[in-house]
């Protein structure tokens, strides 16, 4: 599939500068594909990777806000994933780091925010009981793109961390082996 997408774009392998993925949260399985495909690519073209977070490709994809962004995705067991970003700044800064639980917790500071995404329609109802009164919107339909410009000002400003391409879990695994 990468490579007929490749080949429909007209691009050669050889011509990509760089090479980006979502790190999660999200999909345990889809987070640990993505990372792993992009990883292997960028190992194997002996070109950079960058891990970017899917909340703060979700609040980029977004764009400028009249306060403070928080996409919220669907966690499932009545939960969202959510963060807390910055009204303009392109990448968004983080202002709280994402954390997974009741939808609530989105307004628990008391300020007023723009809520967004699959999480926050989902659990409209919920944020609607815990007090919130403002709108809420779609997610940006142009998440891979926003990661992309992400991975870009990363790579330009240089400041690709180390060990970045990791996965990020907000919530331990589900199902646990036990050995011995």
């Amino acid at each position: 599939l990468v490579e007929g997408l490749l080949a429909t774009a007209a691009w050669p392998k050889n011509s990509i500068d760089a090479y980006a993925a979502v790190r999660g949260p999200g999909s345990f399985t889809g987070v640990r594909v993505a990372l792993g495909l992009m990883s292997g690519f960028a190992l194997a073209a002996g070109r950079p990777c960058v891990g970017v977070g899917t909340l703060h490709a979700l609040a980029e994809a977004h764009g400028p806000a009249t306060a403070d962004r928080v996409p919220l995705l669907d966690a499932g067991r009545g939960e969202v994933y959510g963060a807390r970003f910055d009204a303009g700044s392109s990448p968004p800064l983080e202002l709280r780091g994402a954390w997974v639980g009741d939808p609530a917790i989105a307004i628990e500071s008391g300020a007023t925010l723009v809520l967004f995404g699959e999480g926050a329609r989902v659990h409209e109802a919920r944020l609607r009981e815990a007090g919130y009164a403002g709108p809420i919107f779609r997610a940006g339909t142009s998440v891979a793109a926003a990661a992309g410009r992400i991975a870009l000002s990363k790579l330009t400003a240089g400041t690709v961390a180390a060990g970045e391409v990791a996965p990020l879990y907000v919530r331990p695994a589900s199902t646990t082996v036990r050995l011995g």
